[in-house]
């Protein structure tokens, strides 16, 4: 995957699953009660909010790294 995918996907709203190190991570949406949209990464079922792309492309981690470094590697299901 590459930042103008990820970006089209996030813009999109395009729920992403991908596997790595055999844990499954996603990509998801909502809207808080303020009626402020979000963006959801983490482990499935779990994960942190994020207000925009940007946000998400700045400060998103799997364990130690950057999610933006390990963009090549991921495989979105």
């Amino acid at each position: 995957m590459t930042k103008d995918d990820l970006f089209f996907y996030t813009e999109a709203k395009k729920e992403i699953e991908f596997t790595y190190k055999e844990r499954v991570f996603s990509i998801t949406y909502g809207t808080d009660a303020a009626g402020k949209d979000y963006i959801l990464f983490g482990r499935l079922y779990e994960g942190e909010r994020f207000s925009s792309f940007k946000d998400l492309y700045a400060r998103a981690k799997i364990d130690n790294s950057y999610f933006r470094e390990m963009l090549d590697v991921i495989d979105v299901r």
